[in-house]
Protein backbone atom coordinates (compact mmCIF):
# COMPACT_ATOMS: atom_id res chain seq x y z
CA UNK A 1 0.00 0.00 0.00
CA UNK A 2 2.84 2.39 0.93
CA UNK A 3 4.64 1.57 -2.32
CA UNK A 4 1.47 2.37 -4.35
CA UNK A 5 1.06 5.71 -2.57
CA UNK A 6 4.68 6.71 -3.32
CA UNK A 7 4.23 5.81 -7.00
CA UNK A 8 1.05 7.89 -7.25
CA UNK A 9 2.84 10.83 -5.68
CA UNK A 10 5.75 10.54 -8.07
CA UNK A 11 3.34 10.45 -11.04
CA UNK A 12 1.61 13.64 -9.85
CA UNK A 13 4.95 15.41 -9.31
CA UNK A 14 6.02 14.42 -12.84
CA UNK A 15 2.79 15.70 -14.34
CA UNK A 16 3.09 18.98 -12.43
CA UNK A 17 6.64 19.47 -13.68
CA UNK A 18 5.50 18.78 -17.25
CA UNK A 19 2.69 21.35 -17.00
CA UNK A 20 5.09 23.96 -15.62
CA UNK A 21 7.61 23.31 -18.42
CA UNK A 22 5.00 23.54 -21.18
CA UNK A 23 3.08 26.49 -19.75
CA UNK A 24 6.12 28.49 -18.74
CA UNK A 25 4.62 29.19 -15.29
CA UNK A 26 3.95 27.74 -11.85
CA UNK A 27 0.93 25.78 -10.73
CA UNK A 28 -0.64 29.03 -9.52
CA UNK A 29 -0.46 30.59 -13.04
CA UNK A 30 2.51 32.92 -12.36
CA UNK A 31 5.76 33.15 -14.29
CA UNK A 32 6.69 34.35 -17.80
CA UNK A 33 4.09 33.88 -20.57
CA UNK A 34 5.22 32.72 -24.02
CA UNK A 35 5.08 35.55 -26.62
CA UNK A 36 2.58 35.35 -29.46
CA UNK A 37 4.35 35.16 -32.90
CA UNK A 38 2.49 38.26 -34.06
CA UNK A 39 3.84 40.14 -31.04
CA UNK A 40 7.37 39.12 -32.01
CA UNK A 41 6.73 40.29 -35.59
CA UNK A 42 5.34 43.60 -34.36
CA UNK A 43 8.27 44.20 -32.03
CA UNK A 44 10.81 43.46 -34.74
CA UNK A 45 8.97 45.55 -37.32
CA UNK A 46 8.70 48.57 -35.04
CA UNK A 47 12.40 48.38 -34.23
CA UNK A 48 13.33 48.15 -37.91
CA UNK A 49 10.89 50.94 -38.77
CA UNK A 50 12.57 53.21 -36.23
CA UNK A 51 15.93 52.66 -37.93
CA UNK A 52 14.32 53.20 -41.33
CA UNK A 53 12.83 56.54 -40.27
CA UNK A 54 16.23 57.59 -39.02
CA UNK A 55 17.57 56.93 -42.51
CA UNK A 56 19.51 53.85 -41.44
CA UNK A 57 18.49 51.35 -44.11
CA UNK A 58 21.74 49.47 -43.61
CA UNK A 59 20.37 48.26 -40.27
CA UNK A 60 16.67 48.29 -41.13
CA UNK A 61 16.58 46.30 -44.36
CA UNK A 62 18.09 43.06 -42.93
CA UNK A 63 15.57 43.20 -40.08
CA UNK A 64 12.68 43.68 -42.50
CA UNK A 65 13.91 40.69 -44.50
CA UNK A 66 14.12 38.57 -41.33
CA UNK A 67 10.54 39.49 -40.38
CA UNK A 68 9.32 38.54 -43.83
CA UNK A 69 11.18 35.21 -43.62
CA UNK A 70 10.38 34.27 -40.00
CA UNK A 71 6.73 35.43 -39.91
CA UNK A 72 5.41 34.94 -43.47
CA UNK A 73 1.76 34.78 -42.34
CA UNK A 74 1.87 37.85 -40.14
CA UNK A 75 0.45 41.15 -41.34
CA UNK A 76 3.84 42.64 -40.54
CA UNK A 77 5.46 40.46 -43.20
CA UNK A 78 3.56 42.43 -45.87
CA UNK A 79 4.55 45.76 -44.33
CA UNK A 80 8.15 44.60 -44.05
CA UNK A 81 8.13 43.72 -47.74
CA UNK A 82 7.03 47.25 -48.61
CA UNK A 83 9.75 48.74 -46.43
CA UNK A 84 12.34 46.58 -48.20
CA UNK A 85 11.22 48.21 -51.43
CA UNK A 86 11.42 51.62 -49.75
CA UNK A 87 15.00 50.94 -48.65
CA UNK A 88 15.94 49.95 -52.20
CA UNK A 89 14.20 53.08 -53.50
CA UNK A 90 16.03 55.26 -50.97
CA UNK A 91 19.35 53.72 -52.02
CA UNK A 92 18.49 54.45 -55.70
CA UNK A 93 18.39 50.75 -56.52
CA UNK A 94 15.33 51.44 -58.66
CA UNK A 95 15.17 48.20 -60.71
CA UNK A 96 15.32 46.18 -57.50
CA UNK A 97 12.67 48.39 -55.87
CA UNK A 98 10.37 47.95 -58.87
CA UNK A 99 10.75 44.18 -58.62
CA UNK A 100 9.97 44.22 -54.88
CA UNK A 101 6.88 46.41 -55.26
CA UNK A 102 5.63 44.32 -58.17
CA UNK A 103 6.01 41.14 -56.15
CA UNK A 104 3.98 42.77 -53.38
CA UNK A 105 1.22 43.72 -55.85
CA UNK A 106 1.19 40.24 -57.37
CA UNK A 107 1.14 38.28 -54.11
CA UNK A 108 -1.16 40.59 -52.11
CA UNK A 109 -3.62 42.01 -54.65
CA UNK A 110 -6.24 42.94 -52.02
CA UNK A 111 -3.88 44.67 -49.57
CA UNK A 112 -4.79 48.25 -48.69
CA UNK A 113 -1.26 49.43 -49.57
CA UNK A 114 -1.50 48.33 -53.21
CA UNK A 115 -2.04 51.96 -54.42
CA UNK A 116 1.12 52.99 -52.56
CA UNK A 117 3.14 50.21 -54.19
CA UNK A 118 1.74 51.05 -57.64
CA UNK A 119 2.67 54.71 -57.30
CA UNK A 120 6.17 53.85 -56.09
CA UNK A 121 6.69 51.70 -59.19
CA UNK A 122 5.85 54.71 -61.36
CA UNK A 123 8.16 56.94 -59.28
CA UNK A 124 11.00 54.43 -59.57
CA UNK A 125 10.72 54.49 -63.35
CA UNK A 126 10.55 58.29 -63.33
CA UNK A 127 13.71 58.57 -61.25
CA UNK A 128 15.60 56.59 -63.90
CA UNK A 129 14.94 59.22 -66.59
CA UNK A 130 18.33 60.57 -67.73
CA UNK A 131 19.08 63.95 -66.26
CA UNK A 132 20.91 66.85 -67.83
CA UNK A 133 24.66 67.14 -67.20
CA UNK A 134 27.16 69.36 -68.94
CA UNK A 135 29.20 66.36 -70.16
CA UNK A 136 26.21 64.52 -71.68
CA UNK A 137 23.67 65.29 -74.42
CA UNK A 138 20.44 67.09 -73.37
CA UNK A 139 17.87 64.84 -71.71
CA UNK A 140 15.50 65.03 -74.71
CA UNK A 141 18.19 63.57 -76.98
CA UNK A 142 18.74 60.45 -74.89
CA UNK A 143 16.89 57.16 -74.47
CA UNK A 144 13.39 57.74 -73.11
CA UNK A 145 12.32 54.20 -72.21
CA UNK A 146 12.14 55.11 -68.49
CA UNK A 147 9.90 58.10 -69.26
CA UNK A 148 7.60 55.91 -71.36
CA UNK A 149 7.41 53.23 -68.66
CA UNK A 150 6.74 55.84 -66.00
CA UNK A 151 3.99 57.46 -68.08
CA UNK A 152 2.31 54.09 -68.62
CA UNK A 153 2.34 53.31 -64.90
CA UNK A 154 1.15 56.79 -63.94
CA UNK A 155 -1.77 56.68 -66.37
CA UNK A 156 -2.85 53.30 -65.07
CA UNK A 157 -2.55 54.51 -61.48
CA UNK A 158 -4.76 57.56 -62.09
CA UNK A 159 -7.38 55.45 -63.90
CA UNK A 160 -7.44 52.73 -61.23
CA UNK A 161 -7.33 55.04 -58.19
CA UNK A 162 -8.90 58.38 -59.20
CA UNK A 163 -9.64 59.34 -55.59
CA UNK A 164 -6.20 58.52 -54.19
CA UNK A 165 -4.38 61.37 -52.44
CA UNK A 166 -1.35 60.82 -54.68
CA UNK A 167 -3.24 61.59 -57.92
CA UNK A 168 -2.16 65.29 -58.00
CA UNK A 169 1.48 64.22 -57.75
CA UNK A 170 0.89 61.60 -60.42
CA UNK A 171 -0.56 64.24 -62.74
CA UNK A 172 2.48 66.47 -62.27
CA UNK A 173 4.84 63.62 -63.08
CA UNK A 174 2.76 62.74 -66.15
CA UNK A 175 3.07 66.31 -67.43
CA UNK A 176 6.84 66.15 -67.06
CA UNK A 177 7.03 62.77 -68.80
CA UNK A 178 4.85 63.95 -71.67
CA UNK A 179 6.88 67.14 -72.09
CA UNK A 180 10.11 65.19 -72.22
CA UNK A 181 8.73 62.61 -74.65
CA UNK A 182 7.32 65.35 -76.90
CA UNK A 183 10.68 67.11 -76.93
CA UNK A 184 12.35 63.82 -77.81
CA UNK A 185 9.97 63.20 -80.71
CA UNK A 186 10.63 66.70 -82.03
CA UNK A 187 14.38 66.10 -81.77
CA UNK A 188 14.04 62.86 -83.76
CA UNK A 189 11.90 64.62 -86.38
CA UNK A 190 14.61 67.24 -86.83
CA UNK A 191 17.17 64.45 -87.11
CA UNK A 192 15.19 62.92 -89.99
CA UNK A 193 14.78 66.33 -91.58
CA UNK A 194 18.55 66.79 -91.83
CA UNK A 195 18.65 63.57 -93.84
CA UNK A 196 15.71 64.54 -96.06
CA UNK A 197 13.68 61.64 -94.68
CA UNK A 198 10.45 63.57 -94.99
CA UNK A 199 8.03 60.70 -94.41
CA UNK A 200 9.83 59.93 -91.18
CA UNK A 201 9.51 63.57 -90.14
CA UNK A 202 5.78 63.60 -90.88
CA UNK A 203 5.23 60.34 -88.99
CA UNK A 204 7.10 61.56 -85.91
CA UNK A 205 5.36 64.92 -85.80
CA UNK A 206 1.91 63.37 -86.21
CA UNK A 207 2.69 60.95 -83.39
CA UNK A 208 3.85 63.81 -81.19
CA UNK A 209 0.68 65.85 -81.80
CA UNK A 210 -1.57 62.86 -81.14
CA UNK A 211 0.16 61.40 -78.09
CA UNK A 212 1.43 64.45 -76.22
CA UNK A 213 -1.09 67.30 -76.38
CA UNK A 214 -0.66 70.36 -74.20
CA UNK A 215 3.10 69.99 -73.82
CA UNK A 216 4.16 73.37 -75.27
CA UNK A 217 5.79 71.75 -78.31
CA UNK A 218 2.67 71.72 -80.50
CA UNK A 219 3.06 75.12 -82.19
CA UNK A 220 6.55 74.47 -83.48
CA UNK A 221 5.67 70.86 -84.33
CA UNK A 222 2.72 72.02 -86.45
CA UNK A 223 4.80 74.70 -88.18
CA UNK A 224 7.52 72.19 -89.03
CA UNK A 225 4.88 69.73 -90.25
CA UNK A 226 3.47 72.33 -92.61
CA UNK A 227 6.95 73.18 -93.92
CA UNK A 228 7.65 69.52 -94.62
CA UNK A 229 4.33 69.20 -96.47
CA UNK A 230 5.55 72.00 -98.72
CA UNK A 231 8.74 70.08 -99.39
CA UNK A 232 6.73 67.01 -100.38
CA UNK A 233 4.44 69.14 -102.62
CA UNK A 234 1.40 68.46 -100.42
CA UNK A 235 0.22 72.05 -100.62
CA UNK A 236 -3.33 71.56 -99.35
CA UNK A 237 -2.09 69.65 -96.29
CA UNK A 238 0.43 72.43 -95.68
CA UNK A 239 -2.27 75.10 -95.96
CA UNK A 240 -4.52 73.32 -93.46
CA UNK A 241 -1.64 72.87 -91.05
CA UNK A 242 -0.61 76.54 -91.19
CA UNK A 243 -4.23 77.56 -90.61
CA UNK A 244 -4.29 75.34 -87.51
CA UNK A 245 -1.18 77.08 -86.19
CA UNK A 246 -2.78 80.48 -86.65
CA UNK A 247 -6.08 79.44 -85.09
CA UNK A 248 -4.69 77.61 -82.07
CA UNK A 249 -1.65 79.77 -81.30
CA UNK A 250 -2.50 83.22 -82.75
CA UNK A 251 -0.02 85.19 -80.63
CA UNK A 252 2.96 82.90 -81.12
CA UNK A 253 6.01 83.41 -83.29
CA UNK A 254 5.04 80.24 -85.13
CA UNK A 255 1.69 81.83 -86.08
CA UNK A 256 3.51 84.82 -87.57
CA UNK A 257 5.63 82.50 -89.73
CA UNK A 258 2.57 80.44 -90.68
CA UNK A 259 0.75 83.60 -91.89
CA UNK A 260 3.75 84.50 -94.03
CA UNK A 261 3.83 81.04 -95.58
CA UNK A 262 0.07 81.14 -96.20
CA UNK A 263 0.58 84.40 -98.07
CA UNK A 264 3.18 82.74 -100.29
CA UNK A 265 1.09 79.72 -101.20
CA UNK A 266 -2.12 81.74 -101.65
Amino acid sequence: MAMGFRLDRLVWIGLLALVMACGGGSASGGGKRMLDPDDDARTGYEKALLDFRRGDCLSAEPMFREIRREFPYSRFAALAELRIGDCQFKNEAYPEAIQTYRQFVRIRPSHKEIPYARFRIAEAYYNQIPGGWFMTPPAAERDQSAARDSLIQLRRFVVDYPDDQRVPDANKLMEKCMGLLAAHEFYVARFYLKRDAYRGVISRLKGLLTSYPGTGVEAKALLLLGEVYLKTKEVEAARQTFHEVVQRFPESGEAKKARALLGKIG
